[in-house]
């Protein structure tokens, strides 16, 4: 892993020093100059094509999209080259006490609901539900029942939660703002909002309503539970002890009072610096447990192709009845956002529950989820802002490849 670690580290640093262009020819008398103009070698359509191309290239390589997708890449094969020196299991619990709480409490702070939003709140409101259903259909698509029934339930209940959950905030928002505009990449941010919503506040509920109790939990575990369970003081005190909720109930609180965390000093500093860290940690620990190996990458791959197929299908739909005389702008900015990649905060939730005693999750294929959507994600959307508009015309035709593909996969 170190080997191969490095070497993509070092063909991605080659490609982006290559991608900086031969230097400015300050001599422009110097025709003849390989750097200034192309060899005559070459054939008057290949100059052409060559003049049309390379700046095109050139210019998607540099964007802020791609440029974010080779950072990502270089922390994830760091990791992947230290999985001898690192421990997964402290960084996880790093990601889900500290780094993710931040981020909690950063994006509530920010909230800000007004009359003339309203619009675009109800299509994120839409937006979540699409998500929730292409969730579901995916993960009845991809797994069936089998001969153990509660092991294929515990698959479906997991992809569908963890599919059924959005994080356009690392995987959207870059793209939108470079590609279609920097005011929409604030409505997207709005049109986030719903599912903050039911990612911080409403899934934990969800989580327990669809979950059952475990029967491999000791005796002796379960008994402090239900003693702490027993003291509504103690139980009030767990609740307030515990970093999501301090989290959820401070940002909440924060936006109450229109007090972002920017605005509250070195305190907010710290919650910022822990919030932006947050990304790095992640994709360090994608790198640390994602394996090429066994079935779990292909079942995750198919999950994910099914479920941005049934979200294609939706969102072209819902484009067609409701969007029809918008923009080329508003309508790419919607498929991008739909096309977000899985929450980590989402999995947190479930990890938190899946600790406390509820059954029928299978943790490590939520995690295998998340670390194999967001690349999907960045991909996805990569082609989707180099296509245009033709993409978001062809939207039907490309939720039905991907389901063609996800049922090809699965023979």
């Amino acid at each position: 892993y170190m080997r191969y670690s490095l070497r993509v580290i070092a063909l991605i640093s080659a490609a982006s020093a290559f991608s900086l262009g031969p230097p400015p020819c300050h001599f422009r008398q110097r025709k003849s100059s390989a750097l200034c103009a192309p060899s005559r070698r070459f054939g008057r359509g290949s100059v052409v094509r060559y003049v049309a191309v390379a700046p095109a290239i050139q210019t998607t390589f540099q964007s802020s999209g791609v440029q974010k997708v080779l950072e990502l890449a270089v922390v994830a094969g760091a990791g992947a080259a230290l999985r001898d020196n690192l421990d997964a299991k402290s960084l996880t619990a790093l990601l889900l006490n500290a780094l993710v709480p931040a981020v909690i409490i950063s994006s509530l702070s920010t909230l800000k609901f007004s009359a003339e939003m309203g619009l675009v709140f109800l299509s994120g409101v839409t937006l979540a539900l699409i998500q929730l259903a292409s969730g579901e259909l995916a993960s009845r698509f991809v797994i069936p029942m089998g001969k153990d029934n509660k092991a294929s339930n515990t698959l479906r209940r997991t992809a569908a939660l963890q599919l059924g959950t959005m994080a356009p905030a690392l995987s959207v928002f870059s793209f939108t703002r470079e590609f279609v505009g920097e005011s929409f990449a604030g409505l997207a941010a709005l049109a986030d909002v719903p599912t903050k919503l039911y990612t911080l506040l409403l899934i934990p509920y969800y989580l327990r309503f669809r979950g059952s109790k475990r029967t491999d939990v000791r005796s002796d575990v379960l008994d402090e539970a239900n003693a702490k369970n027993a003291s509504w003081v103690k139980r009030l005190s767990g609740v307030f002890s515990d970093p999501f909720n301090l989290a959820i109930s401070g940002g909440l609180l924060l936006a109450a009072f229109g007090r972002p965390v920017s605005t509250l000093g070195f305190l907010g500093s710290a919650i910022g610096g822990l919030a932006q860290a947050q990304t790095a940690i992640l994709f360090l620990l994608i790198g640390l447990k994602l394996k090429f190996g066994g079935d779990s990458p292909k079942l995750c791959l198919r999950l994910l192709l099914a479920r941005h197929g049934f979200c294609s299908l939706a969102v072209s739909a819902f484009l067609a009845l409701l969007m029809g005389k918008a923009g080329s702008e508003v309508r790419l900015a919607a498929v991008l956002s739909s096309h977000a990649a899985c929450s980590i905060i989402a999995f947190g939730q479930m990890s938190k529950v899946s600790d406390s005693g509820i059954g029928g999750y299978e943790t490590d294929l939520a995690f295998d989820i998340v670390a194999l959507s967001f690349p999907f994600t960045v991909m996805l959307n990569t082609v989707a802002c180099l296509v245009g508009n033709t993409y978001v015309d062809f939207l039907p035709f490309v939720g039905a490849a991907f389901l063609a593909m996800s049922a090809l996969l699965g023979r």
